[in-house]
């Protein structure tokens, strides 16, 4: 292997992003197959494989990629395609069974992008279906995902109070006949977090038609700040370069009100996340046309984030850990994290829990990947935090 981490990195990021550079000093000819692989196990990782052969098709990388390499971005593409089928059927039937409930939802994320927003709905890989809904009406909202076959919980009303406890969603349902998991949100941010709220939402939805049912989704505006909450502040960037592409075809595709989206972000108090993740879709898709001030971005905090776009999904949870330190302590964050695990009543028993726990903080601690990329998720959060965001050595240079 002749690439280093960063390079790694560095060449994933270019060949994904079509106004991204190429890191400099890096010709082609030194690479060797264990450097593409490594390239396409972090583009696994963060469903780009799709998206890479959409890229390599129409003549988006200037590279000369092995031969097995694009076999295997054709084929993650084709899987693709059969899977929007089945989110496809897995939205329509939901949106049915909501309608017949008389719950007014909204479809969120890929639900919207991959269909209305890509010019494929391949080319936007879905886990689950996220569906939004007024936290008083979570009861119906469960009653309506058993009606449409989904394995809902025993109890009911625990997995209600544990959602509205202490997370944006129940745990995921399993829609069988489709495989497809659904998360029911009330909200779209983990408490504490900043949010949009729920009820500004569904207010605001726009109906369109996916097989003959009308399907309600977010607003423009709130789709794009949804999309920002989500990669800056609920995910510090592990949602991956996704996140970026998500936003640059639906721009380019979808007005945004630049001055309402601006005013929602600044009274959100969300603003300098939105112009972070602009800069960052500027400089990864090429310039969007919706200028908010992202050009205030420091071009350190710039760097830190674009080196936890390709996080190592294994270690994830070591980024989130610095993040929330970096603004609460470290003393505070674990102890609220033990709380909220033991209060959930882990199936494996509390002990058990408590040790696995440990013994996964002890090992990520260890590993310098994961180190770096802790420290770029606590600078982030630092600089997110507008109360006390300090003045970095790189941004007088």
């Amino acid at each position: 292997m002749n690439l280093a981490l960063d390079q790694r990195k560095g060449v994933l990021l270019a060949l994904a992003g079509p106004a991204q550079p190429m890191p400099a000093g890096l010709p082609q000819a030194e690479w060797d197959g264990e450097d593409w692989q490594a390239i396409d196990a972090m583009a696994a990782q963060h469903r780009l494989r799709p998206w890479l052969h959409h890229r390599l098709r129409s003549d988006g990388i200037d590279l000369s990629v092995p031969s097995d390499i694009a076999a295997t971005w054709r084929d993650a593409y084709r899987d693709a395609a059969i899977g929007a089928l089945t989110a496809q059927a897995a939205l329509v039937r939901l949106a049915r069974a909501f309608a017949e409930a008389g719950v007014a939802m909204v479809a969120l994320k890929g639900a919207r992008l991959a269909f209305f927003d890509y010019p494929e709905a391949a080319l936007r890989p879905m886990r689950d279906v996220d569906i939004l809904v007024d936290p008083s009406d979570l009861p119906a909202a469960v009653e309506a995902l058993a009606r449409a076959g989904a394995e809902v919980p025993t109890d009911r009303d625990a997995a209600i109070a544990r959602a509205l406890g202490a997370d944006k969603h129940l745990a995921p349902v399993l829609l069988r006949d489709v495989e497809r998991h659904v998360e029911l949100h009330h909200r779209i941010a983990e408490p504490g977090l900043p949010c949009i709220d729920t009820a500004a939402m569904l207010a605001d939805a726009v109906v369109a038609e996916i097989g003959g049912t009308q399907v309600a989704f977010p607003s423009n505006e709130h789709m794009l700040g949804h999309l920002v909450l989500h990669a800056a502040y609920n995910h510090r960037f592990d949602c991956g370069p996704l996140a970026l592409i998500d936003i640059g075809t639906m721009l380019a595709r979808r007005p945004v009100d630049a001055p309402r989206f601006k005013a929602m972000a600044e009274s959100g108090g969300w603003l300098p996340g939105a112009q972070l993740v602009m800069a960052l879709v500027d400089r990864f898709m090429g310039p969007a046309g919706l200028d908010i001030g992202q050009g205030s971005v420091p071009p350190a905090i710039l760097a830190e984030c674009e080196s936890l776009l390709l996080q190592d999904f294994d270690q994830r949870q070591q980024v989130l850990l610095a993040a929330e330190a970096a603004q609460a302590g470290m003393a505070a964050t674990l102890l609220a994290r033990l709380g909220k695990g033991l209060r959930q009543r882990p199936e494996e028993g509390r002990m058990r829990w408590l040790s696995r726990r440990a013994g996964r903080t002890i090992r990520q601690a260890r590993d310098p990947r994961a180190r770096a990329e802790a420290a770029a998720g606590a600078a982030l959060a630092r600089w997110l935090n507008a109360d006390a965001r300090p003045a970095l050595p790189q941004d007088e240079a």
